[in-house]
């Protein structure tokens, strides 16, 4: 299953996001693939309630030079070694979510147990395996602080 790339233009009300704005995506599961909204600031009210994940970037200038993140070597490395850390289970989710937009995952479903706890079923293409992922996503706050972590460790 493939994330659709931004549109670029506001999901609530269909105006074109200029370059350097600000604008939250969310991606949602329907019966026949993931959809995803690219929300301007001003119209973001938080995620729907059925949300796969979200998150908040800006669109790019055109001036701006190309932000060189990691290979993929080193994100799925980065990926087994949260595994360990169950304490990073919302930073190991994230980058799941990052791992299926750069295509190293395929999104393949979510379950939810009998106590109401959800995980995502991602297939790994490079690896031949399948990783189930606790639903962790996180709150306001904490995802500011995952997002400066994995950007610390992933971007040059």
């Amino acid at each position: 299953m493939e994330i659709p790339r931004p549109s670029r233009i506001c999901s609530v009300t269909h105006r074109e996001l200029q370059p350097g704005e600000v604008f939250f995506s969310v991606l949602i599961e329907e019966k026949n693939g993931v959809k995803r909204l690219d929300i301007a600031v001003e119209n973001w009210t938080g995620p729907p309630s059925e949300f796969l994940g979200w998150w908040k970037t800006r669109v790019p200038d055109n001036n701006d030079k190309k932000i060189q993140i990691a290979p993929n070597d080193v994100l799925l490395n980065l990926f087994e070694q949260l595994s360990l850390q169950p304490e990073n289970a919302d930073m190991r989710y994230v980058l799941a979510l990052l791992l299926i937009r750069r295509r190293q995952f395929r999104y393949e479903r979510e379950e939810e147990n009998e106590n109401g706890q959800k995980k995502l079923i991602v297939y790994a293409i490079k690896e031949n395996t399948t990783y189930e992922i606790p639903v962790a996503m996180p709150d306001r706050k904490r995802l500011e602080e995952v997002q400066k972590q994995l950007s610390s460790l992933i971007i040059s």
